[in-house]
């Protein structure tokens, strides 16, 4: 019988490794920032639910003034721009959502250099290592399996996507480490952080981009994807770091972007490539080496 922690960690996997295959088929026919307002405002919806339920919403009224400033410049920092970037990746090359969402797991990889710079942790030669490991991890899916060098008209159409989905890795990464130093209430200070997001996502919309009605379907998808895969998803991974084992269960989250290669396949057939498994491989080693270093020291 699954034990408990590794239950909530399956069904997070399960959800998050849904992100790439809706996203990127949302967008053939959404506007992307669009997406992302709806996608958030249903994430504000579950998660307040959930707080409301588990009796959480007393520490509100814990956080000092100065506290919700720092949460709403973290989601400002953070949120907003990590999923502007992640989804807008998506929108700029649909077929291509595997190797993006791999591109996007580039974000443990930032927190690590940016851990040196924020939490003044030391550059070891273990961490250069690898951060060259998962870089060349990174070079291997960007050349499309050629290390001898870039096939030039792969990259030209499929590079502002990476681009811009290794810019949201390098946001969620620094709102990652920002976020050891404030070490505010998990599911609180969430639904702070995408309501800071939510409003910046309003005056995009609003002002700037302008509304689609979506379908029914679409209706359907938005909501799975931001009350079920963020809103839920979260929940579900916060009770997998409290009740398992953080270091196994951190590690083993990685697995989520192999599963969303396999969820692009069964619904849209796209083939799995070797290089795939090649460059994701190294790009996870990378933070899973330091992980497992650093349990070794303690």
């Amino acid at each position: 019988m699954i034990k408990k922690p590794y239950f909530y960690l399956a069904v997070t996997i399960l959800l998050w490794g849904a992100t790439p295959i809706i996203v990127s088929g949302l967008s053939v026919t959404l506007p992307i920032f669009e997406i992302n307002w709806i996608v958030t405002g249903f994430s504000i919806i579950i998660l307040s639910i959930v707080i409301l339920t588990s009796g959480r919403a007393k520490i509100f009224r814990s956080y000092k003034k100065k506290d919700y400033t720092a949460m709403f410049i973290m989601g400002a920092a953070g949120i907003f721009p990590y999923t502007a970037l992640y989804y807008l990746a998506f929108s700029l090359a649909p077929a291509d959502a595997g190797n993006i969402n791999i591109i996007n797991y580039t974000w443990p990889v930032w927190i690590i250099i940016l851990s040196v710079f924020f939490l003044k942790e030391p550059l070891t030669l273990t961490k250069i290592m690898g951060i060259l490991l998962s870089f060349a991890g990174v070079y291997l899916i960007i050349s499309n399996g050629n290390m001898k060098g870039l096939q030039v008209h792969h990259s030209a159409h499929y590079m502002p996507a990476y681009l811009s989905a290794g810019a949201g890795a390098f946001f969620w990464g620094l709102f990652s480490v920002l976020s050891k130093r404030c070490r505010f209430e998990p599911l609180s200070s969430l639904l702070i952080y995408n309501i800071s997001a939510f409003l910046f996502f309003s005056v995009i919309v609003l002002f700037f981009t302008g509304l689609k009605t979506p379908s029914i379907n679409e209706w359907i998808l938005l909501f799975i994807l931001g009350g079920c895969i963020n809103g839920l998803g979260y929940l579900f991974w916060i009770l997998a770091l409290r009740y398992g084992d953080t270091a196994r269960i951190a590690n083993l989250v990685y697995l989520t972007p192999f599963i969303a290669l396999v969820y692009i396949y069964i619904f849209r057939g796209t083939r799995i490539h070797a290089f795939q498994f090649a460059g994701l491989t190294l790009i996870v080693a990378g933070p899973v080496i330091q992980h497992a270093l650093r349990i070794r020291k303690t």
